[in-house]
């Protein structure tokens, strides 16, 4: 795997003249508010989903109002199905316009495939109320005191779907203010009231209000023919809005049939299995599924049962199409059929999703459609793999890999490194439970190989807990099927990401039990990678001289490989090791040799790379004017090559060497320049830019301090890493 290979990402130090107070922290729990000059305004979260198909609820809504004139959490309890979440999204949608902005996260908590960790939804609040990747703390009670630090005092809806506890809630409630918390719950959730929640017990709909909705479904002219009739349907249905959808999709879709048909068809199941009830009231939701299945036809059906193999929240087209074994155009129309049931519902960007309750349906049809279920999720977990290689590929094609995938052929899926990206963060959920239903189900090798093709987005995206659960599970999966290699190259992805949480004795741990493990194998590269990764930790806790023996190390096992690139790699770090250690003219010709093995022609960005190494070396030895030279041919190449953190590093140890020189005036634009580039990547170096800028004669009133820098010194792992 291949790090970040910005040498800002690992510094933590201060240098040159400090005016006024200066803080450095390893990690920060609260929030820290920053404003940049030229950082690009984010729009204000409006998460909410539609609400869907309407009807009744007037009282609801009133009751809602009121509940909401107090301060704590709104929980609506009741059954799956009921509509709870239509219901809370209507009130939501009415009374928007007087907030922020909305937030909503669906938990999962009766999904059948468990509910999200705090993480997950921590998380993605933090990132759509504007905290950068690189600042979201990686343990769920910092990122909570985080969430609640960036909402304090805002106005804002935070609607949270299908929680399964107040411990699940908790976590998630913002800091004190005017915000509107909406908790939907099949549970109660009475360890709340301590939080001041109050509750509405949301019932079936009572037989005018499931007409109403019925109506709306299949029209006022059919009802109006057969109202004795359309009575008994939503009596069979429970009045329960989902069963009704159910019951009146399939009438609306075939105009020709009389009510009276349906309330035949669905008396019949619902004595046939009255076994299926749901234990909650007399509503027999299975029995309103089973005729709507069973009222599909052989390839829908064959669909359905295949659909509820899937183990994530969700799927496109594509993902669809593998797990059905056909191509994405007929995919698209099993698809559409199984909307159009009510048995599927779809969301935006082409994403297609069950009900909790319809999931669980589709789950018992699939396990009665063996060896069609294997087979079927051997396909998606198939195609899940290929297409992360193929994004991975995409991200990073210079880093070795053990994946037998990534011996065919690269394709053209992904048209950029963008799209690559978005789909990996996009489907970090499925990946994640396939590769925990591959471990399960004994497909092994490929729940490492989905943790291996995921390391560009866990490297550019962060996800930290999302990262380690990962690479924990591919690490297991490796063990089970008895591969050491793949197993260390696990080790090394969770030594990587303990390095970037600045843990270092986890992450030594981790390099020392991978090393071991290449060894044993006979794993040279892996052995380079494992010591490269040691070198690292070692140089973050201020060890430059066990660091150059350790990348001394690497060196010697890329050239018994013959890897040219590998060794100046390793020489790029040793040069880096040995300007921190003050060895500046050992430091100055290795990294001036790294220059002549990466061309600017043919390795543009490792050319731009080392003249920063080399430019901050020479600063460090004193020769301003040299550095100086080498950071400006660095920042040319960088802006021509694309990369705008290069180019920003070398703007800001350009701006040292003013700063050096005693020259605000000259270290002023400078520093304005790289803040830009910084706040737009959203890199925690912008905070220490923002501070500094704050500190020089001049400075506007006001301006902020700047966010503690929060990465140790050092170099940071180069190709030959995991």
């Amino acid at each position: 795997m291949q790090s970040p290979d910005e040498r800002d990402r690992w510094t933590n130090e201060l240098t040159g003249r400090i005016a006024g107070s200066s803080v450095q922290a390893g990690s920060i729990a609260g929030g820290v508010h920053i404003t940049a000059p030229g950082a690009p305004a984010l729009p204000a979260p409006a998460q909410l989903p539609p609400s869907g198909l309407f009807a009744n609820r007037r009282s609801e809504l009133r009751q809602l109002a009121a509940l909401a004139e107090r301060p704590g959490p709104v929980v609506l309890t009741g059954p799956g199905g009921v509509g709870k979440t239509t219901l809370a999204l209507r009130w939501l949608h009415e009374i928007k316009d007087g907030y922020e902005g909305q937030l909503f996260i669906d938990l999962r908590g009766f999904s059948g495939t468990g509910p999200l960790p705090p993480d997950e939804p921590l998380e993605r609040f933090l990132r759509a109320l504007g905290a950068a990747p690189e600042s979201i703390p990686a343990a769920a009670e910092e990122q909570s005191a985080l969430f609640r630090s960036m909402t304090t005092g805002r106005r804002l809806v935070v609607m949270l779907d299908n929680a399964v506890s107040a411990a699940q809630v908790r976590p998630l409630l913002p800091g004190a203010g005017p915000s509107l918390v909406v908790v939907t719950s099949r549970h109660r959730l009475t360890g709340l009231v301590v939080d001041g929640a109050r509750f509405l017990d949301v019932a079936p709909l009572g037989e005018p209000g499931a007409l109403e909705l019925l109506e709306r479904l299949i029209g006022a002219e059919r009802i109006g023919a057969e109202r004795d009739h359309a009575r008994s349907l939503v009596e069979l249905c429970g009045t329960l809005p989902l069963a009704v959808c159910a019951s009146g999709a399939r009438l609306a879709a075939r105009r020709r049939w009389p009510i009276a048909r349906a309330v035949a068809e669905l008396g019949d199941e619902a004595r046939r299995l009255s076994a299926l009830r749901t234990g909650e009231g007399d509503i027999s939701v299975s029995a309103v599924f089973n005729t709507s299945y069973q009222a599909l036809g052989e390839e829908e059906a064959a669909a359905y049962r295949l659909l509820g193999v899937h183990p994530g929240p969700d799927l496109g087209v594509a993902a669809a199409a593998a797990l059905i074994g056909t191509d994405e155009e007929h995919a698209a129309r099993v698809l559409d059929g199984l909307v159009d049931a009510s048995l599927l519902l779809e969301g935006p960007g082409d994403r297609y999703h069950f009900h909790d309750l319809v999931r669980l349906h589709a789950r018992d049809a699939s396990r009665a459609a063996e060896p069609e279920r294997g087979a079927a999720f051997e396909r998606l977990a198939g195609w899940y793999l290929a297409t992360a290689v193929a994004a991975d590929l995409t991200l990073m094609p210079g880093r070795w890999h053990l994946g037998e995938r990534y011996a065919a052929p690269p394709d053209d899926r992904f048209p950029s490194r963008g799209a690559a990206l978005e789909w990996l963060d996009r489907e970090r959920p499925n990946l994640a439970a396939v590769a925990r239903e591959a471990h399960a189900t004994g497909l092994h090798a490929v729940a490492w190989q989905l943790a291996e093709a995921m390391w560009p987005l866990f490297l550019q995206r962060k996800h930290y807990a999302s990262w380690i659960r990962m690479y924990e599970l591919g690490r297991a999966a490796a063990g089970s099927c008895g591969d050491p290699r793949a197993e260390a190259r696990m080790l090394e992805g969770l030594g990587v990401a303990h390095l970037n949480l600045q843990d270092f004795g986890a992450a030594t741990g981790h390099y020392e039990t991978a090393l071991a493990l290449e060894r044993e194998s006979g794993h040279r590269l892996g052995e380079a990678s494992a010591l490269e990764g040691l070198g690292v930790a070692a140089l973050a806790t201020g060890a430059p001289s066990r660091a150059v023996e350790l990348f001394a190390l690497a060196r010697d096992v890329h050239v018994s490989l013959g890897r040219p690139r590998g060794i100046a790699l390793m020489d790029r770090h040793i040069g880096e090791a040995l300007s921190m250690a003050g060895r500046h003219d050992e430091a100055d010709a290795t990294l001036a040799g790294v220059l002549e093995q990466f061309p600017r022609r043919d390795e543009p960005y490792h050319h731009a790379r080392t003249l920063t190494c080399l430019g901050e070396a020479r600063l460090r030895a004193g020769r301003l004017d040299e550095a100086a030279a080498a950071l400006r041919e660095s920042l040319a190449v960088a802006r021509e090559t694309d990369a705008p953190h290069v180019a920003a590093g070398a703007l800001r140890e350009l701006a040292r060497i003013a700063e050096r020189r005693g020259d605000p005036a000259a270290e002023r634009p400078l520093l304005e320049q790289a803040l830009a580039l910084y706040a737009d990547l959203g890199s925690p170096q912008a905070a220490q830019v923002s501070e500094r800028l704050a500190e020089l004669p001049g400075a506007p009133p006001g301006e902020p301090p700047g966010e503690p820098p929060g990465e140790p010194p050092g170099a940071s792992p180069g190709d030959a890493a995991p």
